[in-house]
């Protein structure tokens, strides 16, 4: 869609407030930056599906399919999942307190 809209002769006010702001124009949020090349999925996608409770890089190829392709991304999938269980963690414990 962004291709489309560069290409375009004139944009829309509300278009060009969507390029300006970086946001999508159909209220979807961002995927973030793209971890997963084969399947597209994106870091803040894969985070969230971390802090749903997917542990493992096994788990989320079994939700999202990322890692079960080429592999490349497997390092930054087990980075990710030490990384958000460590920020999510605090806040699991304060709610059992």
């Amino acid at each position: 869609m962004l291709k489309s809209l560069f290409a375009a002769d004139a944009l829309s006010a509300d278009q060009r407030r969507m390029l300006l702001s970086g946001k999508s124009a159909d209220g979807l949020a961002s995927a973030g930056p793209i971890v997963c090349a084969c399947f597209g999925v994106g870091r803040t996608t894969i985070c969230d599906t971390i802090a749903a409770g997917a542990r493992t890089t096994a788990e989320i190829g079994a939700k999202l399919k990322a890692g079960t392709n080429c592999g490349s991304c497997i390092p930054e999938l087990k980075r990710l999942v030490v990384q958000t269980a460590a920020v999510s963690m605090p806040q699991k414990m304060a709610v059992a307190n």
